[in-house]
């Protein structure tokens, strides 16, 4: 090749290269997201806590960028949708919804920082406005919205049950608050039947017991994944179910318990296996928790019967405020040990013992054995009688 093929080719890798670059560019796709936020936190709050773009990976959110408001509150903000995908948009931790960044722009209004006192019991309800693909997420989270306002109802009524000692009501409503869980499983199945021919059904996946309807979950996993190659969510909501399915094998019945340690109402350190020799009933609650609450006298009556016979209670709260705990704490009359990082659902307790809902148990014996799982009211009674009324 002479000197002047030597340049052509050179020029022509430059220009293919060149084009190349272009149409990569051409082809990166983003939608707009704006909105408004009614009640914007005060300055010092939305530096500490940014209105963030996250995505979910694992147990964890990845921050892609950062919103800033506007000062009348509003907002806007472009994100890569190339690939359709999920994004979350973390409201100054207030609030966090889900979205699908889609072909279309979408509107979002936030109320912001609620002063309400019941705020982390009743989030709002966050409409997304201009896209017939995020539908299928306002369904499911008005489902929700309106299944947690009822729990929440019913939980309250049941705390109030259990402090006038009242059991047969008390029962009632406990059966009430299950069922109520479980009409929101039913519900979301529903959904799913009628929203079949789209991949943003992945988010309804989330909604599903990952256990009871772990066939489920894994043959619509499996469907979408092939109808959609790029759905990148799909594997990694298979590897987080294989993940938790490991995590349940280490903390099920006849494993010996995970320890930990972690620190108490007075900043120190508590670990699990000092409690070996005893029987520990590890009690994964939290102060906003209504059937927790609701349960708190059980426990205590328990406690106050088997302790001298050699029972201890650790309670890991799920909270992310101290005040709120200790007044918890305080106000039902726990005696027991309590621990907490507070970092609300990401207590690296409740990661390790993969805690998806509370009120949650585990009875550990004197070996460090698990030796039940998820026990209340009668059903507690009953076992912890069976080990110490011999």
């Amino acid at each position: 090749m002479n000197t002047y093929q030597n340049k052509l080719a050179g020029i022509l890798m430059l220009m293919v290269g060149f084009t190349t670059t272009v149409s990569a560019q051409q082809a990166k796709k983003f939608i707009t997201v704006s909105g408004k936020i009614k009640f914007p936190p005060p300055a010092e709050q939305q530096e500490k806590f940014p209105f963030r773009v996250q995505k979910q990976v694992g147990d964890d959110r990845v921050t892609i960028d950062t919103i800033r408001l506007k000062p009348d509150g509003t907002y806007s903000i472009k994100i890569d949708a190339t690939r359709p995908q999920f994004y979350i948009l973390n409201e100054f931790e207030e609030d966090r919804l889900t979205i699908w960044a889609g072909k279309d722009n979408l509107k979002i209004d936030f109320r912001g920082m609620d002063t309400a006192a019941m705020k982390i019991k009743n989030p709002p309800y966050v409409f997304i406005e201009g896209s017939k693909e995020n539908d299928l997420i306002n369904e499911v989270n008005f489902m929700s919205y309106r299944n947690y306002q009822n729990m929440i109802e019913v939980g309250q009524l049941q705390y109030k049950a259990s402090l006038a000692k009242d059991t047969a009501l008390e029962r009632a409503l406990g059966e009430q608050y299950n069922w109520l869980f479980n009409d929101m499983g039913e519900r979301i199945k529903l959904l799913m039947k009628m929203n079949q021919h789209t991949p943003v059904l992945m988010y309804a996946l989330d909604y599903l017991h990952p256990i009871k309807d772990k066939t489920l979950i894994l043959a619509e996993i499996s469907r979408l994944s092939k109808a959609y190659p790029w759905l990148a969510e799909a594997k990694q909501k298979k590897e987080d179910m294989v993940r938790a399915e490991a995590i349940a094998k280490k903390t099920g019945i006849g494993a010996t318990a995970i320890d930990f340690t972690q620190n108490n109402t007075a900043g120190k350190p508590v670990k699990l296996s000092d409690y070996r020799g005893k029987y520990v009933l590890l009690d994964f609650w939290a102060s906003w928790c209504g059937p927790c609450r609701a349960e708190n006298p059980n426990v205590l009556d328990n406690y106050e019967k088997y302790h001298s016979k050699g029972l201890e209670i650790l309670g890991v709260s799920l909270d992310d405020k101290k005040d709120a705990w200790l007044k918890a704490i305080k106000d039902d009359g726990l005696e027991w040990a309590h621990v907490s990082d507070l970092k609300g659902w990401k207590n690296e307790v409740a990661k390790e013992y993969n805690i998806r809902a509370v009120p949650s148990n585990f009875l550990i014996d004197k070996e460090g054995k698990i030796v039940a799982v998820d026990l209340r009211g009668e059903e507690l009674t009953q076992k912890l009688a069976e080990i110490f009324d011999k």
